[in-house]
């Protein structure tokens, strides 16, 4: 089969206050924890009244020095809660409990192999490249300008050398008993160790040598392709995923942990469905773009979505009873989106397409209160001493996919621990009080020193301002942190040279008013 890798999911979702400079600010740096929980513990008087007068915030700010104009329209979103208050968290990995759960509900007694057996080539598929690879040599005095002839024949004598040696070692036909799964979560090293070798556990030690794995999939004899995928990675996150398709195995591997961002972005495969969408034409332009494929690509219309939200809801409500998480998450956001799939069919034929299917998004809600997803994850990449860091921890979110077959996608990213609460009915800002420090801080987290002929620079539209938590930690630690109120203004920006990302265009303290950069944590 043709090896190819399209993440179809955000690997890293880059949000706006991620991708910008963190203002040079008291507003921004000095922060001190224990300062924050004394404040917190100050004035704690409920939730009543934090919004003030405002049901939908108007305003209209233009700086040319700045190259920055603000234009918001928005609905102000307070929760319908007593109180909000400061909690202790950690993150926490999946557990074989969980995995135990999920594959009762979603493959029963079906038996379960080893995914890594989809990296297995026999000797046919081997063989057929070789031959490929044969004939490029042949013809590559050809196919070559005489610059490059020396060079590509090198290249092609070394593959050929590589695919002769993968030959000899290839399994003339594949036996799926002897990848058969204990179904248990093991470390990567005993799986290495266990599929010497093995091309997909060469490739998780490299991303994950001290943590956890589990990769199964069904055998598709009863016309779905399942796959469930559990990581435990120190450096990267813990996720569980679980997708299946009438197609073919769709990866389930990827490493980098992120929800999908069901807000106006088209760039990762998904776009929501309405009555003047053409399918067809939106999927095309997307493959092409991400693949650099012209191959045709059509919706898998053997995998229909007719059922309501409604109905979808109450499959997803049912499982989250029955996995023991309907008491911690609350459905957040939803709706009918086709979704570019990437399938792997294990015949060595590829078959791109789309489905149309629900995408639900569950997030944890504290009190009646959601923690606010935004995909941005705090992110560390950098020398530490003698040793090269690169880390990140994802924002927790459950994320459902259902068709008329009913699940064909569950994932759980980043899970978290409530330790304690740290502040019970913590005090808090009001929206009068927050609201001068969004309108002088986007502008300056968003200004340009140059910008693009004929543009008039950044532009920001903020359409929603929510209340709820985000985790926060302090710079050196990467396993706790605190659940705190924040007001997120939602929006979009786009710079002059025309680029738009929507997500939070800025995430404030509600206790103390100090600006949180998501992508350090704080």
């Amino acid at each position: 089969m043709k090896k190819r890798i399209i993440i179809l999911t955000a690997m890293m979702a880059f949000m706006l206050t991620g991708c910008q400079e963190n203002p040079k600010s008291s507003i921004v740096v000095n922060k001190d924890m224990d300062k924050l929980i004394e404040q917190a513990q100050e004035t704690g008087s409920g939730i009543e009244g934090v919004g003030g007068e405002y049901d939908i915030y108007k305003t209209e700010i233009s700086d040319e020095s700045l190259h920055v104009t603000l234009n918001v329209d928005a609905k102000v979103d307070i929760p319908e809660a007593d109180q909000m208050s400061v909690f202790r968290v950690q993150q926490t990995p999946i557990t074989q409990e969980l995995l135990n759960k999920v594959i009762e509900e979603l493959a029963g007694s079906e038996t379960l192999y080893d995914g890594c057996l989809l990296s297995v080539r026999t000797r046919d598929v081997v063989a057929e490249e070789i031959q490929q690879v044969k004939a490029k040599l042949e013809n590559v005095d050809q196919t070559e300008e005489e610059v490059n002839r020396e060079v590509m024949r090198e290249e092609y004598e070394g593959a050929l050398k590589r695919l002769q040696a993968e030959y000899e070692n290839a399994p003339s036909q594949l036996q799926w008993e002897t990848y058969k799964s204990d179904g248990v979560i093991h470390t990567v090293e005993d799986m290495k160790n266990l599929y010497p070798n093995n091309e997909f556990y060469e490739w998780q030690h490299d991303l994950n040598s001290t943590g956890d794995v589990f990769y199964g999939v069904s055998d598709g004899k009863d016309g779905n392709y399942k796959s469930i995928f559990v990581q435990n990675n120190e450096n990267l996150g813990n996720a569980f995923r679980y997708r299946s398709s009438k197609n073919g195995y769709e990866f389930t591997a990827v490493a980098y942990v992120s929800g999908t961002n069901l807000d106006k972005d088209r760039r990762n495969g998904l776009w929501k469905t309405d009555e003047q969408t053409d399918d067809n034409a939106i999927s095309q332009k997307l493959w092409q773009e991400m693949s650099g494929e012209s191959t045709e690509i059509v919706e898998y219309v053997n995998e229909p979505t007719t059922i309501s939200e409604t109905e979808a809801l109450t499959i997803a409500d049912g499982f989250m009873e029955k996995i023991g998480l309907s008491e911690s998450f609350k459905y957040e956001k939803g709706g009918l989106y086709c979704e570019i799939l990437d399938i792997r069919s294990g015949d060595g034929a590829e078959h791109p397409g789309y489905r149309k299917e629900w995408i639900l998004r569950y997030s944890r809600n504290m009190d009646n209160v959601f923690v606010t997803y935004v995909p941005a994850s705090k992110h560390e990449e950098g020398w530490n001493g003698n040793e090269y860091v690169k880390r990140d921890w994802p924002v927790e979110c459950i994320e459902f996919r259902i068709t008329d077959e009913g699940i064909v996608g569950f994932d759980y990213n980043a899970p978290l621990e409530i330790i304690e609460t740290v502040v019970e009915d913590a005090g808090m800002k009001s929206f009068d009080e927050v609201k001068e420090t969004f309108e002088k801080m986007a502008m300056v987290a968003n200004a340009e020193e140059s910008v693009a002929e004929g543009s008039t620079g950044t532009m920001i539209c903020v359409e929603k301002v929510i209340l709820g938590y985000t985790r926060i930690s302090e710079a050196d630690s990467y396993d706790t942190g605190l659940l705190v109120p924040v007001w997120d203004f939602m929006g979009t920006v786009t710079n002059s040279y025309g680029v738009s990302n929507y997500g939070s265009v800025l995430t404030i303290n509600a206790i103390d008013g100090s600006v949180i950069n998501r992508s350090v944590g704080y």
